[in-house]
C-alpha cells in the first residue's frame, strides 16, 4: 500500500467528521510540557477519544501507543485501527481515491480504556484484554466506536469497588472481633471510663 499513514489518518478524521463526530486528524497537543501527536482526536460529550492508525503488521505497536496515550492522560478511550486492506491499486491517487479506499477498506480494530489501564476491569467484570475485531468495514468501525464509547460512559466503576472494599473490611472486622480482648485494648490505648459513667452504673 503506497499511502502514508498520516494521509489515511487525516482522511479518516474527515470521514468521521462527516458522520457528525468532532474529529481532527494529526493534531499536536501540548500537555505538561510534553508534545503529544495523536493520529485522530475526537471529543464526544466530554470524553476524549484518540484513534491510532497503522499499516498492517504493526498491531503490537498500536497497542503500546494506545497504552501510552491512556497513561499520559491524553484520552479516556483509545482506538487501535490497523489499515488491513485498502484496495487502492492505482499508483497516482487523489484524495478522493483515498476517501473511497477507506470507505471500501477493511480494518482490524481494538479498544483500550482507562478502565483497562487502571486495573479496574476486575472490579467491574470487564475483560482484561483489549477488545479486538478483525476485518471490519468502515460502518462497522463506526458502530464499534460508538458502542465502546457508550460502555465506557455507562460503566459504573465506583459502586463495585466500594462494595468489594466494604466486603473486605467487614471480613477483616469479623476476624478481629473474636480475637480482641476489649479490656486489654482499652488499657493499652489508655481509654478509661469517665467518673460520671461509673457512677451512673
Amino acid at each position: 500500500m503506497g499511502l502514508r499513514e498520516e494521509n489515511l489518518n487525516v482522511v479518516l478524521a474527515g470521514l468521521l467528521a462527516e458522520k457528525g463526530l468532532k474529529a481532527l486528524g494529526e493534531v499536536i497537543l501540548r500537555q505538561r510540557g510534553r508534545k503529544q501527536e495523536p493520529d485522530v482526536l475526537i471529543l464526544l460529550n466530554g470524553v476524549r477519544i484518540v484513534i491510532e492508525g497503522k499499516k498492517p503488521g504493526k498491531w503490537d505497536e498500536l497497542v503500546q501507543q494506545c497504552q501510552d496515550r491512556l497513561d499520559s492522560n491524553v484520552c479516556d478511550l483509545c482506538v487501535m485501527v490497523e489499515y488491513a486492506s485498502m484496495g487502492t491499486g492505482s499508483l497516482s491517487l487523489t484524495q478522493s481515491d483515498v476517501r473511497r479506499a477507506l470507505l471500501d477498506g477493511r480494518f482490524n480494530v481494538g479498544f483500550l480504556s482507562y478502565i483497562d489501564r487502571a486495573g479496574l476491569a476486575k472490579w467491574v467484570g470487564a475483560p482484561s484484554k483489549p477488545e479486538q475485531y478483525m476485518d471490519v468495514g468502515f460502518d462497522d468501525l463506526l458502530t464499534y466506536l460508538m458502542s465502546t464509547y457508550s460502555k465506557v460512559v455507562r460503566e459504573d466503576i465506583v459502586d463495585p469497588a466500594v462494595k468489594r472494599m466494604d466486603e473486605v473490611l467487614g471480613e477483616f472486622a469479623d476476624s478481629l472481633s473474636t480475637e480482641v480482648n476489649v479490656s486489654r485494648l482499652k488499657e493499652v490505648l489508655e481509654i478509661g471510663e469517665k467518673e460520671g459513667e461509673e457512677d451512673a452504673e
